[in-house]
């Protein structure tokens, strides 16, 4: 059986919430979304992760030139990553034109996104993604912008 899970996630991926913003959000979050069957998480993440889309993949794009660069976004990843899985430097050079940029900042042809931290919520029983608003008051709560990665597994 699959589950969707609804990441929040910071832009900053090296962004953590005080304990009680963090508190603050995750209590907000139930309040907003009231049915999620699967239960909500907060995740403190002990290094730079990838939040990926799992089975909602599909591809990844340059920023600058948007071409496709899934094939180098693979091979970058594996050189990237430290031995314990996790991210230092997210700065790579694009194969395509050249441009300096870093691997969050890429154009997901899906969301996806770097985090040490995500609010997370397990088959959220709702309309994805969340409107504006409602990323807003979350937002508001922790004190930095946020991205909604959708993941089904």
């Amino acid at each position: 059986m699959s589950m969707t899970l609804l990441h929040l996630i910071p832009t900053d991926p090296r962004f953590s919430p005080a304990p009680a913003a963090s508190e603050a959000a995750q209590a907000r979050l139930r309040q907003l979304i009231p049915g999620a069957w699967g239960g909500y998480d907060v995740w403190n993440i002990p290094g730079t992760a990838f939040i990926d889309p799992g089975e909602y993949w599909c591809g990844v794009r340059c920023p600058v030139c948007g071409a496709d660069i899934e094939e180098w976004w693979d091979d970058a990843m594996r050189t990237t990553a430290l031995p314990d899985g996790y991210f230092g430097s997210l700065a790579v050079t694009v194969p395509c034109c050249s441009a300096r940029t870093d691997l969050n900042a890429l154009a997901y042809a899906e969301a996806a996104g770097f985090a040490r931290y995500s609010l997370v919520t397990t088959d959220p029983g709702c309309e994805l993604p969340l409107p504006p608003a409602v990323v807003g008051e979350l937002e508001n709560l922790l004190g930095t912008e946020l991205r909604q990665v959708v993941a089904r597994y």
